[in-house]
Parts: structure tokens; C-alpha cells; sequence
């Protein structure tokens, strides 16, 4: 009988093991059976949907379809919505009904569940779904000046840089379509100050460009928030006010539903996530269960974003095939993070150095952040990295 893995979400996580296991285990080392569930027939790279809402990019520059593992890896792929997980009898549940058992299992569903509730966040524009990047596309076009406000109320959310980059980004958008004489930009923003995570050379560099290019940045925004879209205004819990004619939000992370009540969840400062192995992303509580995706990286301390997603299922991947093929197992570790910005005219790229404590099953980055450059040559490279990823990614 073959060795069953199932992989749960078709985001970065979940292609980016699924292409490893495909590549470690083919040419009949090892009998096994990989099927990808996901709700979608394509792969969609999450930071593109900005560009999308820009109309730099069309929706197909941005996706790669599942056939893809089909054809190339042997993956099977299932079109269905994962509605409950049952590790302790190796059962996965979808809206297509059936059951999935496995022998390994790999969850990471597609990135974090996002709040549009809370706050009334829903009354808003966003970029966190293909039809939320459209609906802005043309909520951007149709603009012709006026109080733009882009609100985040929780430090957690996909991509730690994207409202002041993204706010950056229509500064250069108004200036080419004449508007922007007639049009303010405001960010309320939960960190005390733009990129503050990333250490004070990267808040710097960001108030400076913010300053020049005259966006407004609010820090120390503190939930609870209230958005009237009557009255067009959003008040803070001090009080404050501001009036909007454009409203771009961005919405808290939570935990995906289909983990809600297992015992993969575990209750931390921030918020309840699943808990994982820093080392391997392999869950605490089963050793059959991985869990590399965006709901666990607070957990071990990294932010809900691509790149830490990235190499801790590189790791998962590396693990269970080393315990398939009889190999060793020697994870492949994240030791840094990249992160490249766009602010429309000028791009910006930090490194963090990750230092993993196995001890406290955490990883240190904050605080050991430099820049490697500020230039527009930055935009450029962030655009070929995207580019290049797609094209190797399946």
C-alpha cells in the first residue's frame, strides 16, 4: 500500500511542499500518494494582488494552474473547501463530502483566515483576495481625488510592510493621473511608526519617503476602531476622527475555521494559532501532522508572510521524505528573510538575520534587520523575483 500525503491549501505552503515531496520521492524510491486539496483549480501569488489592484498585471500574470503538479510531479489534485480536520483519526472532511485519510499530514491553508467583522473592515476596498484586488482596481480608476484612509487595526495581518508600501504606491498613482494635487493619503497604522518591526534604519528610510511623499502616517492605532461608511469616517478608540471618500483596509489575521477546536491550536498573547517545531514545522501534538503555513508563524515568533512560509515547509518537505527514503533528516533552514519593497518610484530591500532557538522553539529576527538597498533598481528586482518564482515554482 502506498504512503498517503495529504497536503491541505494550494498557497505557498502548500506547492512549494508538494513540489519538493514530488521531486525527493519520484522514480519509485518510495510508494507514495500525493494529493493537494484546495478550493481553487490555480495557484495565486499573494503579493501580486497588488499589481492586480494597480493594473500593472492581469489575474493569469498572477496564477499557475494545479495541472501543473498533475503533470509534471504526479500530484493528484481535488478541487474542494477543507471543512474539518480530525488528526487523531487521520481524517480530513471537504465541502464535497467523502473523507481523506493519510498516513502524513500537511495543512497550510492558503494563508490566514482575514477579519472583515471586526471593525466593520467589510464596508472598505482590500487586496487580500483576487475579487477584493479587482473591486479596488476599479474603485481606483473611477477615483478622481478626494481623502483617501488606509486603515490596519491589528499588528497581525498578511505582510507586515504592505499598507505603507501600498500607501506609497498611490502617491506615485494620483501623481501620474494629475490627481494628486486634489487627493491626501492617511495611514492608520498600529505600529507606533512606518516598518517599525524592522529596526529603526528601516523606519528612517520610510519617514523620510513618506514625508516626501507627503503620506500621513497615524501610529499606535489600538483596537476597538469604528468605521462609519454613512457618515464616511473612521474614529479610533481615542477619539480621533478621520473623514474618508476612498477607504482601503486591512483586515486582522485569524486562525482558518477548519482548525478552530482541535487540539493542533494553541492560545498565545497574540492570539490562537497552530503550533508547530520551529525546526521542522511538524506539529507538537502528532508527529504525522505538519503545519507550515501563515497560522503558525506567530507562534514560533516570524511574521504572516511569504518567505518564513516558504522555507519552514522547504523544512516539513525535507522531513518527511527523510523519514521516508531512510535518510537523515536535515531540514532546510530559514537563517534570513528578504523583504523587498515597492513605493512606486523608488524600491527598498531589508534582510533579517533569523537565528532559531530550539530552546524556546522560537525564531529571534527582530532587531537584526539592515538594509541592502534604496533605489529604484529595488522595484525592479522585486518584480524579477515574483517573476522567477512563478516560473520555477511548479
Amino acid at each position: 500500500m502506498p504512503k498517503k500525503i495529504l497536503i491541505l491549501g494550494g498557497g505557498v505552503g502548500g506547492v512549494v511542499v508538494a513540489k519538493r515531496l514530488a521531486e525527493r520521492l519520484r522514480g519509485g524510491r518510495v510508494d507514495v500518494e500525493i494529493t493537494l486539496i484546495d478550493d481553487k483549480d490555480y495557484y495565486l501569488l499573494p503579493p501580486l494582488l497588488v499589481n492586480i489592484a494597480l493594473g500593472d498585471v492581469e489575474p493569469k500574470q498572477a496564477q499557475l494552474p494545479f495541472s501543473l503538479l498533475e503533470k509534471r510531479g504526479g500530484v493528484k489534485f481535488v478541487k474542494a473547501k477543507v471543512t474539518k480536520i480530525d488528526p487523531d483519526n487521520r481524517v480530513v472532511e471537504t465541502d464535497q463530502g467523502g473523507k481523506f485519510n493519510y498516513d502524513y499530514l500537511l495543512a497550510s491553508l492558503g494563508g490566514v483566515e482575514n477579519d472583515f467583522v471586526s471593525y466593520n473592515l467589510g464596508v472598505g476596498y482590500h487586496n487580500y483576495t483576487l475579487d477584493g484586488a479587482l473591486k479596488l482596481k476599479e474603485a481606483l480608476r473611477s477615483f478622481t481625488g478626494g481623502r483617501v484612509v488606509l486603515v490596519a487595526p491589528e499588528p497581525i495581518y498578511r505582510c507586515g510592510v504592505y499598507p505603507f508600501e501600498f500607501a506609497c504606491q498611490l502617491d506615485t498613482l494620483f501623481r501620474k493621473r494629475g490627481i494628486r494635487d486634489r487627493t491626501s493619503i492617511t495611514l492608520l497604522y498600529p505600529f507606533n511608526k512606518p516598518l517599525e518591526p524592522l529596526g529603526p534604519e528601516a523606519v528612517k528610510i520610510s519617514e523620510e519617503i513618506g514625508a516626501k511623499k507627503g503620506v500621513e502616517c497615524v501610529g499606535g492605532v489600538k483596537p476597538p476602531i469604528t468605521i462609519d461608511d454613512k457618515e464616511k469616517v473612521v474614529v479610533l478608540s481615542n477619539g480621533e476622527k478621520y473623514k474618508y471618500d476612498l477607504l482601503i483596509v486591512t483586515p486582522p489575521a485569524r486562525l482558518p475555521k477548519p482548525f478552530e477546536g482541535t487540539p493542533l491550536v494553541a492560545e498565545t498573547p497574540t492570539g490562537k494559532w497552530t503550533a508547530i517545531n520551529v525546526y521542522t514545522g511538524r506539529s507538537l501534538k502528532y508527529d504525522d501532522v505538519y503545519l507550515p503555513g501563515e497560522h503558525s508563524m506567530p507562534y514560533v515568533g516570524l511574521p504572516t508572510a511569504g518567505v518564513p512560509v516558504h522555507f519552514t515547509a522547504l523544512a516539513s518537505a525535507s522531513a518527511i521524505a527523510g523519514e521516508l527514503l531512510g535518510q537523515p533528516v536535515d531540514p532546510a533552514q530559514i537563517n534570513a528573510m528578504t523583504c523587498a519593497l515597492d513605493y512606486g518610484d523608488v524600491g527598498m530591500m531589508f534582510n533579517c538575520d533569523i537565528k532559531l532557538d530550539l530552546s524556546s522553539n522560537k525564531a529571534a529576527w527582530t532587531g537584526s534587520c539592515y538594509s541592502i538597498l534604496t533605489s529604484p533598481l529595488g522595484r525592479l528586482i522585486k518584480d524579477l523575483f515574483y517573476k522567477t518564482w512563478l516560473a520555477t515554482t511548479m
